[in-house]
């Protein structure tokens, strides 16, 4: 069983697998470090591939006081990293729960009502509704074959809608527009800032990485011509 340590802040965005991002996984506490094992991430991304539904994660790691205040067991999976709680959207619990036994059977594993637990704790172990309700089986059979995902529909469950994508935008353009501007460019930028034609945003970031709008163009325009003006005369 292995863990790593992530930041919420730092790498809250970074994908720990095709569909689950790190901020996915932390406390609902709003602390800063996740603690993520990327076994159990493995069986989650096992699960959307399989059934081609959205995976929404209720609860994965826990701080010891967050766990203690929500009524977790002190030796809880999630305060070490490796549980998580999940519902498959359009899926009930009994065939995510069948799923996990068949692929995943050294894992543990609890069936609820409206959502499914899973961890990497090592060792099988199996329980309904409450962690004192340990049975040996779940004996759900084959119930996850009927909810398999044809290619069809995992290609379509996989469309990113225009929301999605205009917030994907959103964060990749604020990253590059971070990045410090080439060496090659130096003369040109300070000729640029001493002309008033580059004066940044309203935080003096001159984001020298980031995409141009025609609103932006139409402004620096302007300043060209009003800067050819002032050196005809």
């Amino acid at each position: 069983m292995s863990v790593k340590t992530y930041s919420l802040k730092s790498d809250g965005e970074k994908n720990v697998s095709k569909n689950f991002k790190v901020r996915e996984f932390r406390c609902h506490d709003g602390s800063d470090k996740i603690l993520i094992s990327p076994e159990t991430v493995n069986i989650l991304q096992s699960i959307r591939d399989y059934f081609g539904k959205s995976v929404t994660i209720n609860s994965a790691y826990r701080t010891s006081s967050y766990n203690k205040k929500v009524g977790g067991a002190t030796s809880s999976q999630h305060v070490k990293g490796t549980a998580c709680d999940i519902v498959v959207s359009g899926v009930p619990p009994e065939a995510v729960a069948a799923y996990i036994e068949v692929f995943y059977p050294i894992t543990g594993c609890g069936l609820y009502s409206t959502f499914v637990h899973v961890d990497t704790r090592g060792y099988k172990v199996r329980w309904k509704n409450t962690g004192s309700n340990v049975v040996s089986s779940f004996n759900l059979g084959n119930r996850y074959l009927k909810y398999k995902a044809t290619e069809e529909q995992k290609v379509e469950e996989e469309k990113v809608t225009q929301e999605q994508f205009n917030k994907m935008m959103e964060v990749y353009l604020s990253e590059v527009a971070k990045e410090e501007p080439g060496k090659w460019s130096e003369e040109e930028r300070n000729w640029a800032e001493n002309a008033g034609l580059i004066e940044g945003d309203e935080n003096g970031n001159k984001r020298y990485k980031s995409n141009i709008t025609r609103e932006e163009i139409a402004v620096i325009l302007k300043r060209f011509l009003t800067y050819l003006q002032s050196a005809n005369k």
